[in-house]
């Protein structure tokens, strides 16, 4: 989305100036009231994330120094946390931050364009205002009004108000770019009309087919579920921001109209009270440390802490023929350790060694694809998002332990960098690319690992603080994100206290990002779970076979499907509780093993084309087009997904012997 500029308006027509003139004091007025938005926003978000750091590193310092722990914490955090969400997606809306896919939306005749343009934005609208005026109601309802919290006797309404004041300064963003388009044709008079109405027709008619499609398919007795595919990858294909397009197909099955009916409920808050439980309202602040984790990232991005982790890499790698695409390898195992997000690790790499690949003659369309093909090995590593959100939405026998899940991924990161590496030295000798250098010596390589080594510290904080029993996962990412802001101030001197808002700031928006596509996803996974879909895929899948070598190829094959239009982490909270216990209970999989199948294979949808978040992520940044990125990035996906499979059908003891011997000998919380 555009920043909002109605001082870019052209000069208005004096004919047409009393019409166009009272639009453009309106698009003024909504502007002024977003700008406002935007800046409550940012304070309430900085706000809400220092009070869950601040609250979690003070029940560190009294339970280790002072000997007590204070009652409550996690209730604090989670409810600080909601906050920092709500105010962050707020934020990445007015900054045009949400995901479009644009694939199909921005391609073809203008009258096909401004169709789906219409017809998403349309959706869109009905989708906020909805939200807006349910909220609203949740916030208002008894349970939300007379109930409080355990220990703090916070009244719920505090809480879910975070929900109702998120939504409407969403609103108001979005009415502030609608009335600022409307002054904009307005001011073109009359000449705009025919496109108007070609858009609204072409709008209505692609609502009609996708409505009719739906009804038919329905009536021929196709899974509801694959009904609901339908709607998603039309609304992702028309260019709905995807970060909302969840939520449209979650409420959507909630509801019967028109003569399409899913999983109706009568409850008329059950997406929202879904969605803010999701997000940490029923308790438990373990979410929180994807917070602190993408804080710790933009702490390494801004300090140039990230640059001395690359330093280190070329010093040891960079003399190689084509050497910067090694450094690219080895600097993303390094920063695997720090975010747990593909996003974050290719945002980090991108601007820094694309161009420096280029300088190794690597054609920049190359480099692009080393670093998104590199930044997969964030969410497989021990500090993934994935595996907690892995952890926390399996639960029981069928949930896998958070210590050893997190181990798991140790060896897969290996052999994807020895299998990247290989792809790269195909490369180099089937291009050209480059030539050797003289290496730099072991003295610039002790200078260069010194000034790294203190970076290092931050992963072995976390790894440490949670396998050693020392820390919860979130105040582990809480210990760390206080070394990296030690480190940044005192040792590297890089950061100073002005600089906390905004990296805060910029974490809080890519936060809020990622928990809604949680809290969506939790609405169409929490309804089909009431209407017995668990059932209905265990018979469907125990149908086929009953040989769980064929049970994970079957499974394998779904979730690269899946993964081509959804993303990983909407994708595994809604498949994982239902695939989870089929796997441990009916074919007697290893929880552990199959958790990191899942979540490896669904990875592989961030670099998989067409829209691969991260191909867009690495696109933009690295200003390759989205159509050669997808090309040039085949061969990362065919070895990782050789290495998926390697992993998938060798047996669980060759792929956890190491979490096994490390959680056996370190001890556990």
């Amino acid at each position: 989305m555009p920043v909002l500029d109605v001082s870019a308006l052209p000069v208005l027509p004096t004919t047409r100036r009393g019409v166009v003139g009272k639009l453009t004091t309106l698009a003024r007025w909504f502007e002024i009231a977003s700008d406002q938005a935007v800046r409550i926003g940012v304070v309430g978000a900085i706000g809400a994330a220092l009070l869950a750091f601040g609250t979690i590193v003070t029940n560190i310092f009294c339970r280790y120094v002072l000997g007590f722990s204070l009652a409550g914490p996690e209730e604090l955090s989670s409810f600080a946390f909601l906050w920092a969400v709500w105010m962050g997606v707020s934020v990445a809306v007015r900054r045009g931050a949400v995901t479009v896919i644009t694939v199909v939306a921005k391609h073809g005749p203008v009258w096909w364009q401004r169709s789906l343009s219409v017809f998403s934005s349309s959706a869109l609208a009905v989708l906020i205002g909805y939200c807006v005026v349910s909220s609203v109601h949740y916030a208002v309802l008894p349970e939300s009004l007379d109930s409080y919290s355990g220990v703090f006797r916070i009244r719920q309404l505090y809480p879910i108000a975070s929900m109702t004041v998120g939504y409407s300064f969403i609103a108001l963003h979005y009415l502030a770019m609608l009335a600022n388009g409307a002054a904009r044709l307005a001011a073109r008079g009359r000449t705009v009309l025919p496109e108007m109405w070609r858009g609204l027709g072409g709008a209505a008619v692609i609502a009609a087919a996708t409505w009719g499609l739906c009804a038919l398919l329905l009536a021929a007795g196709v899974a509801k579920l694959a009904v609901l595919g339908l709607v998603f990858v039309v609304l992702t294909l028309a260019g709905t921001p995807v970060v909302f397009m969840l939520s449209m197909v979650g409420i959507l099955s909630l509801k019967s109209f028109g003569g399409l009916d899913f999983y109706p409920t009568a409850d008329p808050i059950f997406a929202f009270r879904a969605t803010q439980n999701a997000m940490g309202l029923g308790g438990g602040g373990e979410l929180v440390v994807i917070l602190m984790f993408l804080i710790v990232a933009e702490v390494m991005n801004q300090s140039g802490m990230s640059d001395r982790l690359i330093r280190f890499a070329a010093s040891l790698m960079g003399h190689l023929r084509g050497g910067m695409a090694y450094v690219c390898q080895l600097t993303s195992m390094m920063v695997a350790g720090i975010s747990g997000s593909a996003q974050a690790d290719a945002a980090i790499m991108t601007p820094l060694l694309v161009p420096a690949m280029e300088k190794d003659g690597y054609p920049r369309d190359v480099a692009a694809s080393v670093v998104a093909g590199a930044s997969i090995k964030g969410p497989i590593g021990p500090i993934s998002i994935m595996f907690i959100v892995y952890a926390i939405v399996v639960e029981g026998s069928n949930g896998a332990d958070l210590n050893k899940l997190a181990l798991s991924g140790i060896l897969v990161q290996v052999s994807l960098f020895l299998a990247q590496a290989a792809v790269i030295y195909w490369i180099v000798r089937r291009r050209g690319i480059g030539r050797r250098r003289r290496f730099v010596g072991w003295n610039a390589v002790g200078r260069s690992s010194s000034s790294a080594l203190p970076v290092l510290a931050v992963p072995v904080i976390i790894l440490g603080g949670i396998e050693g029993g020392v820390f919860t996962p979130s105040e582990s990412a809480a210990a760390a994100l206080l070394v990296a802001l030690v480190l940044a101030f005192f040792w590297f001197g890089t950061l100073t206290i002005r600089d906390i808002p905004r990296l805060v700031a910029s974490a809080c928006v890519e936060t809020g990002i990622v928990l809604l596509l949680l809290g969506d996803s939790a609405i169409l996974a929490k309804n089909l779970k009431n209407n017995g879909f668990g059932e209905q895929l265990n018979h469907f899948l125990t149908g086929i076979t009953n040989n769980k070598y064929v049970f994970l190829l079957v499974v394998n094959l779904l979730l690269l499907a899946v993964g081509i239009f959804i993303e990983p982490l909407p994708a595994l909270y809604i498949l994982a509780p239902f695939l989870a216990p089929i796997a441990v209970e009916i074919y007697g999989i290893n929880p552990v093993h199959f958790g990191l199948i899942m979540v490896f294979n669904l990875v592989l949808a961030l670099i998989h084309p067409p829209i691969g978040l991260v191909l867009f992520l690495v696109s933009t940044i690295s200003k390759v087009p989205i159509e050669r990125l997808s090309i040039t990035v085949l061969p990362w996906l065919a070895v990782s997904l050789i290495i998926l499979f390697i992993v998938t059908f060798l047996p669980s003891a060759a792929i956890l012997w190491l979490p096994d011997l490390l959680t056996a000998t370190g001890g556990g919380r």
